[in-house]
């Protein structure tokens, strides 16, 4: 979610008073999105482009055990308003796993514009594709930078398996408010017709009872099948992007973080935005798109007057949208069990303030009988709900009646988790996405134990002088236990043991492409050391050091800085950048027009010589945009050269009249070019100086990060993210 080499990307706030072990199983993920735990300990973790991984976490062993074709953003065209958060969604095992090897997958298919539950099995220890049994497609839109897949797979202790759907929209078009857009045409903007559609499976959380040729329905969904209007798998609708769900073990209840909007002011249109924590004890509505929250009323926005209409009535929500295909009056709207803004919350403010992105993780209860119990007693029947963006952990205790008790601070300091869930030990494993949007290569997986736990022995391993020989360099225990190391080596798909002790020396042709090993200590605590016997040819990245090192940037502060790199005759097109990120569940992957003035820059065939963030036979819209920032004879001048042509700014090539366009028309692409660069700083042509941010933009959410990037021909770029003021 993106390589940031220095400075981490979690948000400051109030400390916190637990802070736990962490062992490192594996490292160097690519967008991981979900892991399931093999009741025999193995790990199985899903990548966002379609590989399909197994983890051994008492060896570190990693695997690849298939690759499923699926739609996804890729690194080849990274602003690309198409397929943004499509992919490999999510894994569940069956409950049966250990006698059925059978998976269950949540992926975006290339062929087809859906999205689709499939079970598989598992055959020699690799994913059969041809073992595919496809359950659910659910069709979906990908153009138009629609977000919101959710999909997250659960399987309750009953043996039902919950899936939640986003709402499949575009949320950057309504103002971080509802996205209700009825006009024709811009159906990409309205969740009315999938999340408040009780027709449709998006926006929603399925529960559904897999057989062996498909599923059944259970008893207590939404709606009894044969509903008119309907369909039977809804178990709760009304949810924006349902990402993470737990079951509780013992209750059944459902908890799942919803990710919520973006404005961060009440408007006219209605409330600022929430994430929220939600609860269903049975099924019911969960509001969105209108209400948020506890029952915050959206207004019934009427986008072609560009006015607010009446308030939504939660005791009595109507869905009036042409593009709604089930029911017009729908189920009353169940409040949420936690919320709260990008400000501080007053209800619940141990949360702090910041970026959000709400995850519901395991339900803890005390079990004397377990090797690990990571609460106290007192703390039996306990939620532990986490937050992407912030990278804290809270506890959310709960009553005899499941209400909520209290809500307390754990623990913090997580780079993205993306996933958290029990082991039968007791213990936790966390999922880290890694430090960017998309695109990581440094994902990890950990597991947590409570602090006062015995100590996992220190680690650290190099090469010796001969090729083929490795040594421990450092093993040490903080109890001072007795440590046994233990080597071992990956070849394809497997592990050997290839030795024992201070060293190991491979033969020859070993055919691995990595050794690892292992130190365990007398109470069964390890450490994993790896390193890689695969030498890649890759492109050298740009240096960059800030000086200070900042844990905070504001607007209009600046920052000194120094390159690194032999960038030869290319120093010129050296360019050091800050880029404000607003504390959303989104990054658009840069700069974005609007979908109304990407159509009539496409109509005017504007693109053919420019992009928005790249140079092609003309600058690119930001650089354009970042040139005339607070010239005050912009519009005029851009005015002009949009209806008479001309060159020799940016070079050679001239830039044709638009002739096409009214006056009208090319105000609307100016206004629109110089909106680009808002938030937006860059120097070129230097190795060295000083880069000062740009004025707060108007209506932005505090709370947000600056993504400092560096980038020079032949090199690979460098970012890394430092949170705002």
């Amino acid at each position: 979610m993106k390589a940031l080499l220095a400075l981490p990307f979690f948000l400051i706030g109030s400390t916190f008073a637990q802070q736990l072990q962490r062992q490192t199983l594996a490292e160097g993920l690519h967008d991981p999105m979900k892991l399931a735990i093999a009741p025999a300990g193995d790990i199985y973790i899903v990548e966002r482009e379609g590989r399909v991984l197994r983890l051994n976490p008492d060896t570190g062993g990693l695997f690849k055990i298939g690759e499923i074709p699926v739609e996804a953003l890729r690194q080849s065209n990274p602003d690309s308003d198409y397929a943004r958060e499509d992919g490999l969604q999510s894994i569940a095992l069956d409950p049966d796993f250990v006698h059925n090897q059978r998976v269950f997958i949540y992926y975006s298919p290339p062929d087809q514009i859906v999205d689709r539950l499939s079970r598989f099995t598992l055959k020699d220890g690799l994913l059969d594709l041809s073992s595919e049994k496809i359950l659910i497609d659910i069709p979906l839109y990908r153009d138009h930078r629609v977000c919101h897949h959710g999909g997250c797979l659960t399987f309750g202790p009953d043996g039902l398996l919950y899936l939640s759907v986003g709402d499949n929209t575009n949320p950057f078009e309504s103002d971080g408010s509802a996205p209700i857009d009825d006009r024709e045409g811009h159906e990409f903007a309205n969740a009315m017709r999938s999340a408040g559609n009780t027709n449709d499976l998006r926006g929603k959380i399925l529960r559904i009872k897999p057989t062996e040729d498909g599923y059944e329905i259970p008893k207590g969904n939404l709606f009894p099948p044969g509903t008119d209007k309907t369909r039977p798998e809804i178990y709760v609708m009304g949810c924006r992007n349902p990402f993470r769900t737990s079951i509780d073990p013992k209750t059944d209840v459902l908890y799942w973080g919803e990710v919520g909007p973006d404005a961060g002011n009440d408007t006219p249109r209605g409330p600022r935005g929430y994430d929220e924590v939600n609860q269903a004890k049975s099924a019911g509505n969960y509001g969105w798109p209108f209400f948020v929250g506890n029952n915050k009323s959206y207004s019934y926005f009427d986008f072609s007057k560009n006015e607010p209409g009446p308030m939504t009535d939660p005791a009595a929500p109507v869905n009036p949208s042409r593009s709604n295909t089930g029911l017009k009056n729908l189920p009353p709207a169940h409040s949420a069990f936690i919320w709260y803004p990008y400000a501080n919350s007053p209800e619940f403010p141990v949360v702090g303030s910041g970026g959000r992105n709400a995850m519901a993780g395991p339900v803890f209860y005390y079990d004397s009988t377990r090797k690990y119990n990571m609460l106290p007693k007192q703390d039996d029947h306990t939620l532990l709900t986490y937050d992407w963006i912030r990278g804290k952990i809270w506890k959310a205790e709960l009553g005899n009646d499941e209400s909520l008790k209290s809500l307390t601070a754990y623990a913090d300091g997580f780079k993205l988790p993306i996933d958290l869930q029990m082991d039968r030990d007791g213990s936790l494993v966390m999922l880290e996405y890694g430090t960017e949007w998309w695109f990581n290569q440094n994902g990890r997986v950990f597991r947590l134990l409570p602090a006062d736990a015995d100590q996992a022995p220190t680690l650290s391993i190099a090469a010796g002088d001969d090729p083929l020989t490795f040594k421990v360099t450092e093993a040490k225990d903080p109890e001072n236990e007795k440590i046994v190391v233990d080597w071992w080596l990956t070849t394809g798909t497997t592990e050997i043991k290839v030795g024992n002790g201070s060293s190991v020396t491979l033969p020859e042709n070993h055919g691995g492409s990595e050794i690892r090993a292992v130190a365990t200590d007398t109470a069964g605590n390890h450490t994993i050391a790896r390193q890689s016997l695969i030498h890649e040819e890759t492109l050298p990245q740009v240096g960059l050091e800030i000086a200070g090192h900042p844990q905070q940037l504001g607007f209009g502060e600046a920052f000194q800085f120094k390159l690194f790199g032999n960038f030869g005759d290319h120093q010129k097109q050296v360019e050091v950048r800050a880029r404000y990120i607003p504390p959303t569940g989104h990054d658009a992957g840069g700069p974005q027009f609007s979908s109304e003035i990407t159509k009539l820059i496409e109509a005017k065939a504007c693109l053919a010589c420019h992009q928005i963030d790249k140079t092609s036979t003309g600058p690119s819209y930001v650089h354009v945009a970042l040139k005339y920032r607070g010239d005050t004879a912009a519009i005029s001048h851009l005015t002009n050269k949009l209806k008479t042509g001309g060159s020799g700014v940016w070079g050679d090539v001239p830039m044709p009249p638009q002739l096409g366009a009214n006056d009208e028309e090319i105000q609307e692409l100016i206004n629109a070019i110089l909106h680009l660069g808002d938030g937006i700083s860059a120097v070129s042509g230097v190795t060295e100086g000083k880069l000062v941010l740009s004025e707060k933009p108007e209506n932005v959410s505090a709370g947000g990060a600056w993504e400092i990037s560096a980038s020079a021909p032949g090199f690979s770029s460098f970012r890394t993210r430092i949170p705002a003021k």
